[in-house]
């Protein structure tokens, strides 16, 4: 892949000092055309030095910024989650979550599935719930069978389809069915992998407080602005993971803890034409700029991805690659779509918080 770097130096007292920590580039696609990507600096950032670009309103990726740092005024220590809630797959390959989480795996959380429900006469490929719920039913853990149940009954309410149709559930279950997920995934490398499981937009202040201490509000939050924290979350899911294309009233700071992601953005204006020209597609008058589970399904789902991950994306997109450690700056009212980078069925972990 084909990069064109361009190097800038910004405001901020130690990144003028060493300007190729700043750096704009963009990628080609298909080798037809570029996205630009977000501006990043390497961490750690101090919040003085971070400060001009929440005042700028301008997005940034910091680079490792979650690591231990000696500056007296560092955004973040090193997160607790980081090494605590993951661990390396006995397969060598990926993350798992590690066995300290096992004493949270009745913890209830906010589930979403991505359903691709298929017709008896077609010969669309079969999806992997059935052999899932099989194997859910059959195991000897405690929880499996309770799991299985809640599972097939959301599944079962779902109306019946004619033809090959994607349908997005949201339900309540244990931290143990991500777990088990995982689990059967690894034993089973060469069946069809769950995926598109996804524990979204759970929030942190309504974890054990031990959880809630093992991811510590960065000083970036909590001094760049007013200090107001509105609402943090952590979005656990198995790949591959998709948020839509929408806007939040806050600013955002994100942080990938395992796997990587990759997060399309336009600012505030041109982000609402892009909306509203996928919502003329529709028929519709787009009231909800929010992210909602109507974006999650049918017709605005595909209008939306292809809007903004298509061949049709605005040329004036900007891109941002984040990886374990890094931290994403999203300023108010920017569009934004996060996707995981990587296949189907591993883990993928982040951290958010929004605030002013």
């Amino acid at each position: 892949m084909f990069r064109r770097s361009c190097k800038r130096a910004v405001s901020s007292a130690r990144l003028v000092a060493n300007p190729t920590n700043c750096r704009r580039t963009k990628i080609v696609l298909g080798g037809f055309r570029c996205v630009s990507t977000v501006r990043q600096a390497d961490g750690p950032m101090s919040v003085v030095e971070f400060r001009p670009f929440f005042e700028a309103a301008k997005p940034l990726v910091i680079k490792d910024q979650s690591h231990a740092t000696g500056l007296d005024d560092a955004t973040i220590p090193e997160l607790p989650a980081l090494t605590k809630w993951f661990a390396a797959s006995p397969q060598g390959q990926g993350s798992i979550l590690a066995p300290y989480l096992k004493q949270y795996s009745g913890f209830q959380l906010p589930y979403e599935l991505i359903h691709h429900q298929v017709a008896e006469s077609s010969d669309y490929a079969t999806s992997y719930i059935p052999e899932f719920l099989s194997w859910l039913s059959e195991s000897e853990e405690p929880l499996h069978k309770p799991m299985a149940a809640i599972l097939k009954s959301h599944i079962s309410s779902l109306p019946p389809v004619q033809n090959p149709n994607t349908q997005f559930l949201q339900f309540e279950a244990p931290l143990e069915l991500i777990m088990a997920g995982l689990l059967y995934n690894q034993q089973l490398p060469h069946a069809q992998p769950v995926q598109q499981l996804y524990v979204a937009q759970a929030s942190l202040n309504e974890l054990p407080r031990e959880l809630q201490d093992d991811v510590p509000t960065p000083e970036l939050v909590k001094k760049a602005g007013k200090g107001d924290v509105y609402n943090s979350s952590i979005w656990l899911g198995l790949e591959p993971t998709y948020t839509p294309f929408h806007r939040d009233p806050n600013p955002n700071i994100f942080v990938q803890m395992c796997s990587s992601k990759v997060v399309r953005l336009l600012p505030p204006r041109r982000g609402e034409q892009v909306f509203l020209q996928a919502q003329a597609r529709l028929g519709q008058t787009g009231n909800s700029r929010i992210r909602g589970p109507e974006m999650m399904q049918g017709a605005e789902r595909q209008v939306l991805l292809d809007a903004i991950w298509g061949a049709e994306a605005p040329d004036d997109i900007r891109e941002a690659h984040v990886n374990p450690r890094d931290m994403l700056f999203i300023p108010k009212g920017w569009w934004h779509s996060v996707k995981s980078a990587d296949g189907k069925g591993g883990l993928n972990a982040s951290v958010n918080w929004w605030f002013r």
